[in-house]
């Protein structure tokens, strides 16, 4: 079972999330974006095996340095699937945000970490460097695939799902 700790950081609040597997104790942390004086303390005790990033906007980056350094974990981004403790995140490519954009889905708990591809009710903005238009709706279609039911945590805001999305418009 993984346990979600989210953590509200910077003048952005962003979230910051800790995945941890109940089993193991192992945990990574997806998007350290500011403040690593408050993640740092909710790392205490447990093993963090990686540092995910959904994309490298200085809001989702800015304790990346203090939590690699306090953690000795290392970063993963470009992969295919992600294990710590018993748990699995397959990491999906979703550029239209940023070029680089990728979102983690943990498909044995039908959990989406979409960072900023997918919010409640609206998409990542697409007027930004390295932004596409197009490529965001190709990213769109690919998490409009996902099972209904799937829990989606963005990089801002509270959490949403599929089939909400699907309701909304945002995805479809």
């Amino acid at each position: 079972m993984i346990e979600i700790k989210t953590i509200k950081v910077g003048m952005l609040q962003t979230n910051c999330y800790i995945l941890i597997d109940d089993k193991s104790n192992e945990a990574v942390v997806i998007d350290p974006g500011d403040e690593a004086e408050k993640i740092l303390p909710e790392l205490e005790g447990l093993i963090v095996k990686f540092v995910l990033l959904t994309h490298a906007h200085y809001d989702h980056v800015g304790a990346l340095e203090a939590v690699l350094r306090a953690t000795g974990a290392p970063l993963r981004k470009d992969e295919e699937e992600i294990t710590f403790g018993q748990e699995t995140l397959t990491v999906i490519k979703t550029p239209g945000h940023t070029s680089d954009g990728v979102c983690f889905y943990a498909q044995a708990h039908n959990y989406l970490f979409a960072g900023d591809t997918l919010f409640y009710g609206m998409y990542g903005r697409t007027d930004l460097p390295t932004s596409s238009p197009r490529e965001m709706v190709l990213a769109l279609k690919k998490l409009a695939e996902l099972p209904p039911e799937t829990n989606v945590f963005s990089g801002h805001g509270r959490p949403t799902t599929i089939k909400q999305e699907k309701e909304f418009g945002t995805i479809g």
